[in-house]
């Protein structure tokens, strides 16, 4: 059974980790074509992606936001299914190939990887439970996984989803998700990425991601 997968990889600032994480990727047999977008890096990122074989590297001038960025790559991608994954996952990308595993031809669903806990303390869980409790009172349903990045669905689905520009990625996919009646299956995952801590650098990447969050909600009560 074919389960011809394309890899998204919205990368920003990413040249520590970027070319541990294709490489992870290649090692997926079933993954035949990876789009990397660089969105706007001010480090080397661009350079290091451009130089790898056997990939479709995308460029935005300035940082456009991930949703924004799988918005571009999706005209480029070629297969039944996409799996959206964050440039950051180094070599664990190649449990990307689980969510793979669980691909079922005639089911129509989504696949989310279900991350371990945290190996350290970052914000104080506002985000996530903003994020669930906004998404409870929309669909009455509950996802343990709501906010991971590392996914797997149906191109068709992709492409006909209203994709937010920013953090509003993940719950907004979530939530049109359960309106088209999509199969949600989530699968733990020994993946890990960068986790930001209790800094500045966190608090605003976490507040950010709030702020998008609660813009999708009130716009989908609205």
């Amino acid at each position: 059974m074919h389960k011809n997968v394309t890899a998204i990889v919205p990368a920003y600032n990413e040249a520590e980790n970027i070319t541990k994480t294709i490489a992870g990727l290649k090692k997926i047999s079933e993954i035949n074509q990876i789009i990397v977008v660089d969105d706007g890096s001010k480090d080397n990122t661009f350079d290091k992606i451009n130089k790898l074989d056997g990939i479709l590297v995308l460029r935005n001038d300035n940082n456009m936001g991930k949703g924004h960025a799988i918005k571009k790559a999706l005209q480029y991608a070629s297969n039944k299914y996409v799996a959206l994954v964050d440039a950051d996952l180094c070599e664990s990308a190649f449990e990307i190939r689980l969510l793979i595993e669980k691909i079922i031809p005639e089911d129509n669903a989504m696949i989310i990887g279900l991350l371990p806990a945290p190996l350290k303390k970052g914000g104080f869980g506002i985000v996530k439970y903003t994020s669930r409790k906004g998404f409870y009172i929309l669909t009455s349903r509950e996802i343990n996984s709501l906010l991971s990045g590392q996914r797997i669905m149906p191109l068709d689905f992709l492409r006909s989803v209203e994709i937010p520009d920013n953090f509003g990625l993940e719950f907004k996919l979530s939530l049109e998700a359960v309106r088209n009646k999509l199969n949600i299956i989530e699968v733990p995952v020994s993946i890990h990425h960068r986790e930001t801590g209790r800094d500045i650098k966190g608090f605003v990447h976490r507040g950010k991601q709030l702020i998008d969050i609660l813009h999708t909600i009130i716009k989908e009560v609205r």
